[in-house]
């Protein structure tokens, strides 16, 4: 019997909208049968009749098929609706399954639907204040106040339906009748304010009543208007000088009458007791100033300022729902007293994360708490705070004396394992100090145990380090004066980040930063959003190899991970005009032009790779990739192999020379080798000279950013599966052990970020928590744990099970819940003897490729003489003799 999970709709779970799309269904398939067979979607409006599988809006009717999903393609539904649905299944024996429990959407939005407009403070230089006057809103920052805002409403009666559609050109809370509304943390995110804003969508039914009801939210100003990156020049006013705060509340009334509560100049403001909220300088909090009531009915808001209404500059951006799960607090961490150093307490969380520390307290009013945040320690105990560059990273709390009292900032966050704490005046009782990180709310989707405590903790400190750095878009790191969402760390950590968790959404909603900030030539940009890189420039600065270079790349991981041809189809033509910027300025096949800042291997250690032959091994990709794209999207392939080969024929004939490549490194050979460059026939020798390159290296990694996702599956495939384990497992320098060896619990930017020798590398580019380097982890899932996807079966339709059993490993136990269903790997060895169970889902086949050298194997419980088998889905067991 089959039973459909995870239904969705826009890769969410709760879409805020379509953006003038269908609804794109989707779900996974679980249960022994051996196939899902047909299908039948049905939606509606109302929740107890979809229960009962009848739709008032959509009905599919049953449809055979075994993928699982669909495309609305019935009568487009109206906007302004919240949508029930649901879907049934029928196994290979004509089975059913029964409906899954309705999965609500809401349609969202058209732009001629809005009638709110953008409302804010009036602007009064240079802070949104008035002018300074030693009051406590005074800061060397020139940081704002965050802005109260309120509107009363009275209703005649109870709405029986209540919608509200909210954002915020900086960032807000949203409350009605004194509860905030929604979980959402950094809401609405981040996005070119120029271009686009996201909004969310709440029902906020129950929170209305018949009378005098209160509307209210806080303001403060994130990416839009704080600081963000690492221009001191221009530390923040990237998109405009203040917050400025949208919803629009839609009521219907039970005769069918719609009533609409929108911003607009009848909405008062206030400042309140958040003294300023930055991203890089902190928050200020005094509790004091704490306004009682004010969002809720009652309130005397007489003293309170009228709004201003106006449109934004340069324009009013496009509204379009928001795309991605929403932000959100996903783990706590008790803080642990350490000790004192110069008058400051320090304390331990345990773990490297992004987010905030809550504090919780009993003090006289006007105590002051200071807070600041470091990721690792000096040697004698303190803060070690040079690598935070501008980032001053300090929330200040001071005490209302109300008695116990909690606080944690709302609209600030950094990167921290350590806090320190310095007290004006004297607490009344022990204090405590909690850790709350925070995340883009992807869904976890893999989990994987070995039996190597070293390999684990390096999973665990992968998932850590994307955990801290997927907060809207995808940043290097979470704590300095920098947090862009840099393209090529992205692409050569996309493969590990979707077993991670489901990054669908997160890169459905990135891919359109990324196009926002394609350039009329066709330049992809090196970050997305793009404005903070270079805010002097009228455009966005057009992107590297291997970072520019990240749409297409990423855009065919999604398509192999989950299936879906929109990213390809919409964004096709943006690819070609990528490809033709490159072409047009480089005609003899070689990139060394239009190469922009051109990274090359970032960060690497040892020799260094030339910088153009990357750029023309990721050219010779790219072409693969388009060529792969065209023909995934029913286009002409022909223009993209006959580049592929005339890019290659350019390479070899220009770096190679004399059985060698003439940029004598490690990233050159495992570029050329798992781009499949060179032919077949050279390819024995880049294989062997990359050997004694490791050889030389003492079998330590010399890779940068752009080499080191492809360390251990070239290893692996071209010199052994042993010593790419040997490169897993290595804990000197430079190895991934090593930081493990010295507390890391994230990865980091550096390979050599502290080593005994040297202490801290320069602090102008130290971060603790930056995910590239965990690129390693798409192997550990793909071959240790033999969970790999396939281009003859996109989005898991398909699998490929190329296990490598290692004694050193243990064992091995994954659990990878693909778009189509759980695909589960189990192996162990015990001496000599082997054991492996793999299981697919229904619908799922699996070639499986067994490592060399295995005796006495059997599947299924019969015997099997060969390495290579296709299985069904279902469960299946393996046994074998691993010889010593």
């Amino acid at each position: 019997m089959l039973k459909p999970l995870n239904l969705r709709v826009a890769a969410l779970e709760d879409a805020s909208g379509l953006n003038g799309e269908l609804p794109r269904f989707s779900w996974s398939v679980s249960g022994d049968a051996k196939a899902q067979q047909a299908f039948r979607v049905v939606a509606g409006s109302n929740l107890d009749d979809l229960a009962e599988g009848r739709g008032d809006l959509f009905d599919s009717g049953r449809r055979e098929g075994s993928w699982p999903g669909m495309v609305w393609d019935g009568a487009p539904p109206a906007s302004d609706r919240a949508v029930w649905w649901s879907v049934e299944l029928w196994d290979e024996d004509g089975q059913g399954s029964g409906f899954a429990p309705p999965v609500r959407f809401f349609t969202g939005l058209r732009a001629e639907d809005w009638e709110a407009e953008w409302i804010a403070r009036y602007f009064v230089l240079p802070a949104g204040r008035d002018v300074p006057q030693g009051n406590r809103y005074d800061n060397r920052f020139q940081a704002r106040p965050a802005d109260y805002l309120r509107r009363a409403v009275a209703l005649d009666e109870k709405p029986v339906r209540a919608l509200a559609y909210v954002t915020a050109l900086g960032l807000y809370e949203f409350f009605i009748n004194g509860a905030r509304v929604g979980d959402h943390v950094m809401a609405p995110g981040w996005t070119d304010y120029h271009s686009r804003v996201e909004y969310q969508t709440f029902d906020v039914t129950d929170m209305f009543a018949a009378g005098e009801n209160v509307i209210g939210a806080i303001l403060g100003e994130g990416w839009y208007s704080g600081r963000i990156g690492h221009n001191q020049r221009r530390a923040g006013n990237h998109y405009g000088g203040r917050p400025a705060f949208k919803c629009q509340i839609h009521l219907q009334y039970a005769d069918g009458r719609v009533e609409r509560v929108v911003s607009d100049g009848n909405w008062q403001t206030a400042q309140g007791p958040i003294l300023y909220s930055d991203f890089l300088a902190g928050e200020a909090y005094d509790a004091r100033l704490e306004i009682d009531g004010w969002n809720a009915a009652g309130f005397d808001a007489a003293s309170w300022q009228p709004v201003e209404a106006f449109i934004p500059e340069p324009g009013a951006p496009l509204l379009d729902a928001q795309r991605v799960q929403p932000a959100r607090e996903v783990a706590r961490f008790e803080g642990r007293f350490l000790h004192e150093k110069d008058g400051m307490r320090i304390y331990d969380f345990s773990q490297n994360l992004a987010g905030y520390a809550e504090l919780r307290v009993k003090a006289p009013a006007g105590t002051v708490f200071r807070l600041r945040f470091a990721e690792r320690l000096t040697e004698d105990g303190a803060l070690y705070l040079e690598n935070m560059r501008y980032a001053v990273n300090e929330d200040i709390y001071i005490a209302g004396g109300k008695g116990e009292e909690a606080f944690k900032p709302r609209f600030t966050f950094r990167g921290f394992q350590y806090a320190g704490l310095v007290i004006e005046g004297a607490a009344e009782s022990e204090l405590e100090i909690t850790a709350i990180a925070i995340q883009t709310d992807t869904p976890v989707r893999g989990k994987i145990e070995t039996g190597n405590p070293l390999v684990n903790k390096l999973l665990s400190n992968i998932v850590w380090g994307q955990r801290g750095n997927f907060l809207s878009v995808p940043t290097d790191c979470p704590q300095r004066d920098e947090r862009y969402g840099w393209s090529a760390d992205a692409q050569v950590f996309w493969r590990t980040a979707g077993y991670n968790m489901d990054v669908e959404a997160f890169l459905n909603k990135w891919m359109v930063d990324l196009a926002d900030g394609q350039s009329p030539e066709g330049a992809f940009p090196d970050v997305a959003p793009t404005k903070p890189l270079n805010p002097y420039r009228l455009t966005p600065q057009p992107g590297a190899p291997g970072w520019g270079d990240a749409p297409i790349i990423m855009a065919w991981h999604h398509f192999l991970r989950y299936g879906d041809r929109e990213l390809l189809v919409g964004n096709y033509d943006r690819f070609v005009a990528w490809m033709e910027y490159i072409e047009a300025a480089n005609p003899d096949g070689l990139r060394v032009n239009r190469n922009n800042n051109n990274y090359g291997d970032w960060l690497n250690v040892g020799p260094k790779t030339d910088p153009f032959l990357v750029a023309s091994a990721y050219w010779v990709h790219l072409a693969d990739l388009m060529e792969k794209i065209a023909g995934a999207t029913g286009r002409d392939r022909a223009r993209w192999t006959a580049l592929g080969t005339r890019l290659r024929e350019a390479f070899v004939e220009a770096y190679w020379r004399d059985g060698r490549l003439i940029s004598d490194t490690q990233t050159a050979y495992l570029l050329a080798l798992d781009f499949a460059i060179l032919p077949q026939g050279l390819r024995g020798a880049a294989a062997s000279r990359l050997k004694a390159l490791f050889e030389a290296a003492d079998w330590h990694l010399q890779t940068g950013f752009l080499g080191v996702r492809h360390v251990c599956p070239v290893v692996a495939d071209h010199i052994g599966s042993a010593r790419a384990v040997d490169l897993l497992l290595k804990e000197t320098y430079p190895s991934w052990g090593f930081s493990i060896a010295h507390g890391a619990t994230t990865i980091w930017e550096r390979w050599d970020g502290w080593t005994p020798e040297s202490g801290f590398q320069s602090p102008n580019m130290n971060s603790f928590n930056h995910y590239a380097y965990g690129a390693v982890g798409e192997w550990i899932w793909s071959r240790l744990a033999g969970i790999d996807w396939s281009a003859a079966g996109p989005g898991y339709g398909h699998v490929l099970a190329r296990p490598v059993f290692d004694r050193r490993i243990g064992h091995v136990t994954a659990a990878y819940e693909a778009r189509t269903g759980m695909v589960e790997s189990r192996w162990r060895i015990d001496g000599d003897a082997g054991a492996w169970d793999l299981v697919l889902p229904p619908s799922v086949t699996a070639d499986v490729e067994l490592p060399e050298g295995l005796g006495a194997v059997t599947v299924d419980d019969a015997p099997f003489a060969g390495r290579h088998l296709h299985l069904a889905s279902g469960p299946h067991r393996f046994r074998f003799f691993l010889p010593g």
